[in-house]
């Protein structure tokens, strides 16, 4: 029931963000060619705004996502019900979100330029929207084909795997624009790379 009053909650509110989706979609594809677009999307007030909206609408499709094809389930939920570990899946998204943010705002690199500082830091926005999109793509045509569910969940995975991968080498790209290698190394580790590596390594030792 609840995955049924979501699912409808999810429709009306992409129903909302699909003249934004449309505007915006063009750069998106464009970001996963070139680090440059990601900058160019990043001057354009319109442009940012409106993958910023994006993002926003997506989120709850995205936890559906990873709900209902199991994407996220760790042993240690095999004991909650459907709705909780729906929650779980809420929480710790959220918590990661925060988590990074915060550590946006103090563990600055003095030697990277604000303006490519703040491109890179918002680059995670528009992987999130892309990599969204192309999981309920693959959902809806694996559907009508009748997929099996196990072959769908590891589907989903690799291609999330990959664009995970593509958007490292674009935020590195920016960053060391203004910055070393080393320095983007070591705030990629921070912000990106353990908190990941932790949510990853949750899902196959507990």
């Amino acid at each position: 029931m609840l995955s049924q009053i979501l699912s409808l909650i999810s429709l009306f509110v992409m129903m909302f963000a699909l003249r934004t989706l449309v505007e915006v979609f063009p750069s998106l594809m464009a970001c996963l060619i070139r680090a440059k677009e990601s900058i160019n999307l990043e001057a354009s007030v319109q442009l940012s705004r409106g993958r910023n909206i994006l993002s926003v609408c997506l989120a709850l499709p995205f936890f559906l996502v990873v709900w209902q094809r199991e994407l996220y389930m760790p042993s240690f939920m095999d004991s909650l019900d459907e709705n909780l570990r729906f929650c779980v899946i809420i929480g710790i998204f959220l918590t990661l979100v925060l988590l990074r943010m915060m550590l946006e705002r103090i563990m600055k690199p003095k030697t990277v330029n604000s303006k490519t500082y703040a491109t890179a830091c918002k680059t995670d926005r528009t992987f999130f929207s892309l990599l969204t999109l192309i999981l309920l793509a693959m959902g809806g045509i694996m559907s009508i084909f009748s997929t099996p569910a196990d072959v769908v969940t590891s589907a989903m995975l690799w291609v999330s795997a990959a664009i995970y991968l593509i958007y490292i080498r674009r935020k590195t790209q920016i960053l060391t624009s203004s910055a070393s290698f080393f320095a983007s190394f070591l705030y990629l580790c921070a912000l990106d790379l353990i908190p990941t590596g932790a949510v990853v390594a949750s899902a196959i030792i507990f």
